[in-house]
C-alpha cells in the first residue's frame, strides 16, 4: 500500500458513492421523512439527499490537483492532458445523455422495449469504458473489438429511441445533462481554471469567488444581461456546480498536499474554520435566491461545500490519523469503482425489472431498509466485477 496515499479520499468517495445509489433508489418510497427526499425548489431548505451531488463534486475537486499532479510530474504536455480531460468531460456528458432519455423514455410504440434498451445501454457502457489490461496480439484486437461492438450498440441505441411526431432519424433530446453528465461539465470548467493557475490558491480562490458572484448575479432579479450574453443565463447549473468542485481542489491545496509541513492537527483545524467560513458566506447569500438543489443557489452550494468541509476531518482523523479503517472496507470497491457502481443499479432495474419488489417494500421503514440491502448489493457487485479487473475508466 502506498503510504503517501490519503486514503480519507478513497473512503469520502466510496461513502458519496454508497449514499448515491442509497438516495436513487430510495426516491419512490413513500412515507419516509422529508429529510430523506429533496427538497421542493421553492421551500428555501435544504435536505440530507440535497447534498450527497455536491459531496462527489467536491470528492472530484480533491482529487484534481493529486490526479493533475501526476500527469504534469510525468512530462505530459498541454495537449495530452487536454486530451485526456475532453475525452472524460465527452464520455460523461456523453453517457449522461443517454441515461436522462432512459428516464424520460416515452410512451407509445418503439422497435426496442425500454427494458431491453436499459440493459444494452449499461452492458455497451461497461464495453466501452471498461480499462482493459495492457496486450498485445488476439488478445489486444479482442479488447479493442469489445469497445468497438459498445460503440456500435450506443449508436444503434440511438436509432432506435422511440421518436416523436416530425422526427426523422433520432428521437433522443437534449432536457438536461443527468448527474453524469453535470459532472463532466464541472469537471471540465475546473481542470481548466487549475491548468490555468496551477498552484496558486490565491487564484484558485478568485475564480471560485468570481464563480459564487456570476451565479448571484445572473439570479438576482434586478440584474439583467444584454441581449447578446442572454445564453449566459442557461450557464447557471455549470457554475454553480464548478464553485463547489473549485473549493475541493483549493481544500486539496490548503490542507492535502504532499510534502506539506503541516501537521494533522493544524490540517483538521484548517478544514473546520474553512467549514465556517463557506458557512458564514453561505448565510449572507441565502437572502439572494434562497437555499435551493433545484435552483443551483449560491446559498445551497456554499452550505454544502461546508458540510463537506466539516465532514471530511471526521474520515480524516478516523482513517489517516488513527489509522482506522477496516470499517470502511465494504466502502473501497465504490471509492476505486465509482462509475460501475453508479450505473450497476439501472442495470439491474433493467434486469429484473423496475417493479422488483412488492409495494410493501416501497413503504416506510420498509422500504428504508430494502434500499440500504439493494445498495450494499451493489457495492458487493462492483466488489465482485473489480475483483475480475472489470474496472470502468472515463
Amino acid at each position: 500500500m502506498n503510504k503517501n496515499r490519503i486514503l480519507s479520499i478513497d473512503v469520502s468517495r466510496g461513502l458519496t458513492i454508497f449514499l448515491m445509489v442509497f438516495v436513487n433508489d430510495l426516491m419512490p418510497v413513500t412515507g419516509i421523512p422529508s429529510w430523506l427526499k429533496h427538497a421542493s425548489a421553492d421551500a428555501n431548505t435544504m435536505t440530507f439527499v440535497d447534498v450527497v451531488f455536491p459531496a462527489f463534486l467536491f470528492i472530484v475537486g480533491i482529487s484534481i490537483p493529486l490526479a493533475m499532479g501526476v500527469r504534469l510530474a510525468r512530462g505530459e504536455s498541454s495537449l495530452q492532458i487536454g486530451k485526456h480531460v475532453f475525452i472524460r468531460t465527452a464520455g460523461l456528458i456523453f453517457l449522461g445523455l443517454f441515461m436522462v432519455n432512459s428516464w424520460e423514455w416515452p410512451e407509445g410504440s418503439a422497435l426496442i422495449s425500454k427494458r431491453w434498451w436499459d440493459i444494452l445501454l449499461y452492458l455497451s457502457a461497461i464495453l466501452v469504458w471498461n480499462k482493459y489490461p495492457k496486450a498485445d496480439g488476439a488478445r489486444k484486437k479482442l479488447y479493442t473489438g469489445l469497445q468497438a461492438l459498445g460503440i456500435v450498440v450506443l449508436l444503434v441505441l440511438a436509432l432506435l429511441y422511440p421518436k416523436g411526431e416530425g422526427e426523422v432519424l433520432i428521437g433522443m433530446k437534449i432536457s438536461y445533462w443527468g448527474i453524469l453528465g453535470l459532472i463532466g461539465w464541472a469537471y471540465l470548467l475546473s481542470v481548466l481554471a487549475f491548468l490555468l493557475f496551477k498552484n496558486s490558491i490565491g487564484a484558485l480562490v478568485g475564480m471560485l469567488a468570481l464563480f459564487v458572484i456570476m451565479v448571484t448575479g445572473l439570479q438576482s432579479e434586478a440584474f439583467h444581461l444584454p441581449p447578446f450574453l442572454s445564453w449566459f443565463d442557461s450557464q447557471v447549473f455549470h457554475l454553480t456546480h464548478a464553485s463547489m468542485t473549485l473549493a475541493g481542489i483549493v481544500f486539496t491545496l490548503l490542507f492535502l498536499q504532499k510534502g506539506s509541513s503541516k501537521t494533522h492537527k493544524q490540517r483538521i483545524t484548517g478544514m473546520l474554520i474553512t467549514a465556517l467560513f463557506f458557512m458564514v458566506a453561505g448565510f449572507f447569500l441565502a437572502p439572494v435566491g434562497g437555499i435551493s438543489k433545484i435552483y443551483a443557489t449560491p446559498s445551497w452550494a456554499l452550505y454544502s461545500v461546508a458540510i463537506c468541509c466539516f465532514l471530511f476531518p471526521l474520515i480524516y482523523w478516523l482513517v489517516d490519523v488513527k489509522g482506522y479503517s477496516r470499517w470502511a472496507n465494504f466502502l473501497k470497491p465504490a471509492g476505486i469503482n465509482p462509475l460501475l457502481t453508479y450505473i450497476l443499479p439501472y442495470l439491474f432495474y433493467g434486469i429484473f425489472t423496475v417493479g422488483y419488489v412488492g409495494e410493501a417494500f416501497n413503504k416506510g421503514a420498509l422500504g428504508i431498509m430494502r434500499s440500504i440491502l439493494f445498495s450494499l448489493l451493489t457495492l458487493g457487485a462492483a466488489a465482485l466485477l473489480t475483483r475480475r479487473k472489470i474496472i470502468l475508466k472515463l
